[in-house]
Order: C-alpha cells, then sequence, then structure tokens
C-alpha cells in the first residue's frame, strides 16, 4: 500500500498537458495536449491505450457510463470508444475558432465552448441541438450545474476588439440560452463553479473580489476584497466543496484558502508559512476531494498540495508547471497535467470515498 503522496502512475508526453479525466469508475485515467495522441491508462491492471489526435486538445470527458470519450481537439469535437478509440463522430464546431471546453451535460448530451459560443451536441450523432453566441468575448472559464441543465460563465473583456477592462459571470439556461443571472465586477471574471445544488454560483475576478450570488437572478450574497482595508488576494482559480458546505479559492499572493460557502469567512490555508519564510508564489488550480474534507492546490513554485481543513498539509509533491488538475471520482487519486508530463497521485486508501 502506497504512502499518500506517492506517485501511482506517471504519463510521458511530447508536449503540454493541457487536458485530463477519470473514468466514473476511477479506474482509468486520460491525458492530451499538444502532441498527437490521446493516452488512456489504467491505473493498476489494464491495458493502455493510445487515440491518435490533431495535437491542439484542450478538453476531454468521459461519458457517464464510461464508455465514450469525448475530446476538444483544435477547432473539432470528436466522440470515441473510449476502450478501443474508434471514432463514432467527428466534426468542426465553429470553423475558425478552437474549442476549449468539452462536457457532458443533460441526458447524455455534449456542451461544447469555444472564445465565443456555447453549444449543445446530440451524443448519437453530434448534431448540433442549441448554438448560443457570447457577446462580448472572451469565455475564459465554464461550469456546468450538477443537472447538466445550466451554464456558468466566466467574461473577459479585456481580449477582442474593444480591450475593455471589464467582464461578467454569466448563468445561461443550456436548452434555450436564455440568460439567467448575471454579476458584473470591475474587471475580467477569471474563474466561475457552482454549487452542488445549481442555485449559487462562486466567481473570482481582476478587480481583487470573490463574490458568491445566486444563480437565479445574479443577486450578490458576499463579497470578499476589492475595498479598502481588505487583505489583497487576487483570487484566480476557485472550486466548490460536493456537499456545498466549502469553497477553495486561489491567489497570487500565495495562498489557498478555504472559506465558508454561506458566509465567505476563511476556515482554512496552505501552505502554512514559517516565520520569515518566502510567499510560495501565486497558485494557479486548486480542486476539492469528493468526500470535501480535502483540497488541493497547484503553485508556481512547482509543488501540489493537499491539505485538510485544519490547514495541515498531507503531502507536497513536486511537478513541472501544473496545466491541468483534478481529483477522482473517488477521491483516491488526484491527476496533474504538465508540461512533458500527467502524474496520478496517491491520496492514500483512507482518503478515498
Amino acid at each position: 500500500m502506497s504512502e499518500p503522496g506517492t506517485v501511482a502512475l506517471p504519463v510521458k508526453h511530447d508536449g503540454s498537458v493541457q487536458a485530463i479525466a477519470f473514468s466514473p469508475d476511477s479506474t482509468r485515467f486520460a491525458s492530451a495536449g499538444s502532441d498527437s495522441l490521446l493516452r488512456v491508462r489504467p491505473i493498476g491492471i489494464g491495458v493502455p491505450l493510445d487515440i491518435p489526435v490533431d495535437g491542439s486538445v484542450t478538453g476531454i470527458a468521459f461519458s457517464p457510463d464510461g464508455s465514450k470519450i469525448a475530446v476538444a481537439d483544435f477547432e473539432s469535437v470528436s466522440l470515441r470508444d473510449s476502450t478501443t478509440g474508434a471514432v463514432v463522430w467527428q466534426g468542426p464546431l465553429d470553423p475558425g475558432n478552437s474549442v476549449n471546453t468539452v462536457r457532458f451535460g443533460a441526458n447524455g448530451q455534449l456542451v461544447a465552448v469555444t472564445d465565443t459560443l456555447v453549444a449543445v451536441l446530440e451524443q448519437a450523432t453530434g448534431a448540433t441541438v442549441k448554438r448560443t453566441s457570447v457577446d462580448p468575448p472572451l469565455i475564459a472559464d465554464v461550469d456546468l450545474s450538477r443537472d447538466g441543465t445550466r451554464i456558468a460563465l466566466a467574461i473577459d473583456e479585456r481580449h477582442g476588439g474593444n480591450h475593455k477592462f471589464a467582464g461578467a459571470a454569466r448563468v445561461l439556461d443550456l436548452a434555450t440560452g436564455t440568460e439567467l443571472g448575471k454579476l458584473t465586477p470591475g474587471n475580467a471574471v477569471h474563474a466561475v463553479a457552482f454549487s452542488p445544488d445549481g442555485t449559487k454560483v462562486l466567481c473570482c475576478s481582476a478587480d481583487d473580489t470573490t463574490r458568491m450570488f445566486k444563480a437565479q437572478g445574479g443577486a450578490e450574497e458576499w463579497r470578499l476584497g476589492g475595498e479598502d482595508g481588505d487583505e489583497v488576494t487576487a483570487p484566480s482559480c476557485l472550486a466548490f466543496d460536493p456537499k456545498g458546505i466549502w469553497t477553495v479559492v486561489g491567489g497570487a499572493d500565495g495562498f489557498a484558502r478555504v472559506l465558508e460557502a454561506e458566509s465567505g469567512a476563511q476556515k482554512a490555508r496552505a501552505p502554512k508559512l514559517v516565520a520569515g519564510g518566502s510567499s510560495p508564489g501565486a497558485v494557479t488550480h486548486v480542486a476539492f476531494s469528493p468526500n470535501g474534507k480535502l483540497a488541493a492546490s497547484a503553485c508556481i513554485d512547482n509543488l501540489v498540495r493537499l491539505f485538510n481543513l485544519n490547514s495541515d498539509e498531507l503531502y507536497t509533491v513536486s511537478t513541472e508547471e501544473v496545466l491541468t488538475m483534478r481529483f477522482s471520482p473517488n477521491g483516491r487519486w488526484l491527476g496533474v497535467g504538465c508540461f512533458d508530463r500527467a502524474l496520478v497521485i496517491d491520496n492514500g486508501e483512507a482518503n478515498q470515498g
């Protein structure tokens, strides 16, 4: 039995790894990015699978039953058999625009997102069910509600034709494209996350604020930062815990903070700094374990940290710069994608489930 923090599975790549995914049963791990292969590896006993791709993969997702894997690869979206790699269907989504995200939504449909477009696709054929253009662009981050019927968008208006230091967090109904709620901070929105019940959205902005708002109507519930006397944390990444009790927010000040979802009050933070010690540098990725007891962070000091709600670190693992990170559905594994490899880190049997 391996110790927490042991690298259980290293996957070598010839380029940056920008997309990773675990199968629903947590027995397989997929990784892809700028090289020409999507790699599906067993965590333990099993047969590895290499799937040829164009080499610009930014999103991958297993279907709810694990039999298929969806791939966002440059301008195209494809659906493949997850055990053989055979193409079920493949095609461009919006010629001239790269697909940044692909997820499984309600009724098994696929949701694919570019900088300016949200599209719902039929799983069986890839036919477009609904296309919703987003103006102004750019879509910097997305999250789907747990029931797959709503999408939250982080909008960054610093890009595109207008170059405004502005942005918004928006909630859309996927079936109709109707805007259900909108919050407009004082600058670009970096990241968004739905509460497990889909009624609230957490967002962080370049105006140095972290805010919670109602998905329906957009009413703000609480705000941290952005005011005189508040601590400057420069938040840039965030996540909800699966039970809706806690959130974790990472900032450029070098800390990942666990906050109460109801109030924004701080419960824990990592790392713990010793007297006279220096900041580890900006936090680039955060995630919550499925049991809601642990959080993970990745910083530009090239360390991945797993810590609990008392700020105690269970492990630190040295990596190359992390480009993507997520827990397995059962919580046993933490996957990260770096510039030349992907890693599956063992969180320990006690942290499973």
